[in-house]
């Protein structure tokens, strides 16, 4: 009974392996090729080149290879008596994402014979992320050396998680590369002017895909303007109190657009300005280059240290200019009084009068005492007593017949006295 069980076993054995020898089975597919690429790479790009070549093992002869994609299969290729073949895709597009594979055709006994399928190979093909926007910070139409400006590059909204940035000149290195998406880039000569673009990058696999480039920004850099050229009238700095004082302030060159500043101990003078009596001549056209700061009646609050600077429209920025030379204004009060005698002349002029005025009256009064009958002059004596007080009345109606005056000039006119006596008088 065993023995018969053993004896069915090695008969179904026996028929197993003639089911699976080619030899029993003449008419059986081909074994599967082998599909490659090159380059191999996890991710491609759009506009970017590929191929894929299956290759044949064994030794049947190959008519035909035919490459699939996905479940789709393309037109067959003649192997020229080939083993290999390539199938180039160029120029990729997303559309060329998917999955490859290919077969084989040998000729039979009784005809062609399809391989089995190779190897998938998968194909990823991205777009370049959109391309970003580049700022900058803050905004002039030219920059001065010394100052600072940031970039700054925006992936565009909605985009996948950005990896990381690059700022760079065109035509030239790059600035900076890596998760920040700003570079300051300070300004120190007329070489740090020109272009600049940005750009980002992801990852969506192993390999990173980078945007677009952003549209370029220029930055345009020029020379602070000349010292301007600042003088004073008087040249000496020194003026009288009340006397007009002129500071004037020169630009270089004949042409441009200027406007121009007065500083008095380091703070801006406000033209105008009534309490100081400040004003400024503004150029009317853009050939003139100087302005006047003028002050009608200097003061002891002019004192101090001037200095001006004037503004430059480049391009449409206004760029100041260093200050200029300092000068100091000083204003001689000592000399004030003296040099302005006229405003005392009036008062000298009416004491002196009433000086001159006075003495010939006192004079005469005290003659007239000694010669007349002191009756006549005297009140509360007797004919005769000499002991009487002096009738100034009395004497007051003696002299008008006489006229003793004094004429004062208005001011601004010359200045003269002119006293009159009565010939009776004089001694």
């Amino acid at each position: 009974m065993a023995l018969t069980h053993v004896l069915q076993v090695l008969a179904c054995l026996l028929t197993v392996s003639q089911l699976v020898s080619p030899a029993g089975f003449p008419d059986m597919a081909p074994r599967a090729p082998t599909l490659s690429v090159n380059p191999h790479r996890p991710a491609y790009l759009s506009g970017e080149s590929l191929s894929l070549t299956c290759s044949a093992p064994g030794a049947d002869q190959v008519v035909q290879f035919q490459l699939w994609k996905d479940e789709a299969a393309q037109s067959p290729r003649d192997s020229h008596r080939q083993r290999v073949h390539s199938f180039p895709l160029a120029q990729l597009g997303v559309q060329d994402s998917g999955t490859y594979t290919c077969v084989y055709l040998v000729q039979q006994s009784k005809g062609q014979s399809q391989s089995w399928r190779s190897n998938p190979v998968p194909i990823s093909v991205y777009d370049h992320p959109a391309a970003p926007a580049l700022s900058v910070s803050p905004r002039h139409p030219v920059y001065l050396p010394g100052e600072a400006v940031t970039l700054q590059c925006m992936a565009p909204p909605g985009a996948h998680p950005v990896t990381g940035f690059q700022l760079s000149r065109v035509g030239g290195r790059n600035l900076s590369s890596g998760s920040s998406n700003t570079h300051t880039l300070s300004i120190t000569g007329l070489g740090d002017a020109g272009s600049f673009t940005c750009l980002y990058w992801i990852c969506p696999s192993s390999r990173c895909i980078q945007s677009w480039e952003s549209r370029p920004i220029s930055i345009s850099v020029t020379d602070p303007p000349s010292r301007p050229v600042l003088s004073v009238d008087p040249q000496s700095g020194e003026v009288r109190e009340g006397l007009p004082l002129l500071i004037t302030c020169m630009a270089p060159g004949d042409t441009g657009n200027w406007r121009f500043h007065f500083y008095k101990d380091g703070d801006e003078l406000i033209p105008g300005d009534v309490e100081s009596e400040i004003s400024t001549t503004e150029p009317s056209t853009s050939s003139v280059n100087v302005s006047v700061l003028g002050i009608p009646r200097a003061s002891p609050n002019n004192i101090g240290v001037f200095t001006c600077g004037y503004e430059e429209n480049v391009s449409g920025r206004w760029v100041p200019s260093p200050r200029s030379q300092a000068v100091n204004i000083t204003v001689n009060i000592t000399e004030t009084a003296w040099a302005q005698p006229r405003n005392m002349l009036p008062v000298c002029v009416i004491l002196v009068a009433l000086g001159m005025a006075l003495a010939p009256l006192v004079w005469y009064c005290r003659r007239n005492k000694r010669v007349l009958e002191p009756s006549q002059y005297l009140r509360g004596s007797e004919p005769g007593g000499g002991d009487g007080e002096l009738d100034s009345r009395r004497c007051y109606e003696e002299l008008k017949s006489s006229s003793v005056g004094v004429e004062l000039p208005e001011e601004g006119s010359d200045v003269y006295t002119l006293l009159t006596f009565p010939s009776s008088a004089m001694p």
